[in-house]
């Protein structure tokens, strides 16, 4: 079967505006085949880089912070920022490069995003590819799905800097289980009796504490362990579906293909094209 090629995007001079801010620039693409390196540089403009596949080291003024899939970071006007590839196949990354009235930060913002974060923005961009004519940037429908991911990316960075695991024991505790286990439990209730708690009892406190529920959390596991089994290229589908707390394969590559876009087997050759 041939690889699925990315769709890269590149959107320039949007001029969308709205609540104190303008895109400017709106990219989904890998870094060039020779970008081992990404040369030290500066912005007159705000920047949100969301790393989706690949690792390496983005480099700022401060120092070095180590990037892989789910790297989130915000860089305020003026930063001085570059990159280094750490692995053979050039990284995956979405951009926003926009101006603010008042910067979220005045020193560069760093978050790893949940998976189900990350599979809600694949979801999008993978909508935005197959059912939008990106000729047409303007478009009411390709504005709607730009200011979409902008409000994720925005709202997890505010969060991200609104809250710590103290304020949400809870959840805390059940990603900690969840962590712990070499295969992932089959379903919430199942999970709840492992914590020993009601079922009902726990979704509660959870959404009190953080707006989640146990089958949130147990999809965000399911996502990780999914990802670190596809990309290892080592196990066969049916055996990270087991790992992943499904016994019917095919119903694993189904849930997969609705909560990123992609059949496992397409994710995995993309992770993996140069």
């Amino acid at each position: 079967m041939q690889k699925q090629k990315l769709q890269p995007i590149f959107l320039e001079n949007l001029s969308l505006s709205f609540a104190g801010f303008k895109i400017g620039r709106f990219a989904y693409h890998k870094h060039s085949d020779q970008s081992d390196k990404v040369t030290p540089h500066k912005h007159t403009h705000s920047q949100f880089l969301l790393y989706l596949r690949g690792r390496g080291i983005q480099t700022t003024g401060s120092g070095k912070q180590p990037v892989m899939r789910g790297s989130f970071l915000y860089f305020p006007p003026q930063t001085l920022h570059g990159f280094i590839k750490s692995m053979e196949s050039p990284p995956l990354s979405l951009v926003f490069d926009f101006k603010e009235k008042k910067p979220l930060g005045q020193k560069p913002l760093f978050k790893n995003l949940p998976p189900a974060i990350l599979s809600g923005i694949e979801r999008t961009l993978h909508r935005t590819i197959h059912s939008a004519d990106l000729d047409h940037a303007q478009s009411p429908r390709i504005a709607a799905e730009i200011l979409s991911l902008f409000a994720v990316l925005h709202d997890s960075l505010r969060q991200g800097n609104e809250s710590n695991s103290r304020i949400h024991p809870v959840t805390s505790k059940v990603r900690r289980v969840l962590s712990d286990l070499p295969k992932t439990i089959g379903s919430p209730r199942e999970l709840a009796r492992l914590i020993g708690e009601d079922l009902s009892s726990l979704n509660r406190k959870i959404r009190n504490e953080s707006g989640l529920n146990l089958g949130t959390l147990l999809g965000e596991r399911r996502l990780e362990l999914s990802y670190a089994g596809l990309q290892a290229k080592q196990l066969p589908i049916s055996q990270i579906a087991w790992d992943a707390g499904f016994q019917d394969p095919n119903y694993f590559t189904r849930w997969f293909k609705k909560k990123v876009g992609q059949t496992p087997k397409q994710w995995q050759a993309g992770a993996s094209a140069p």
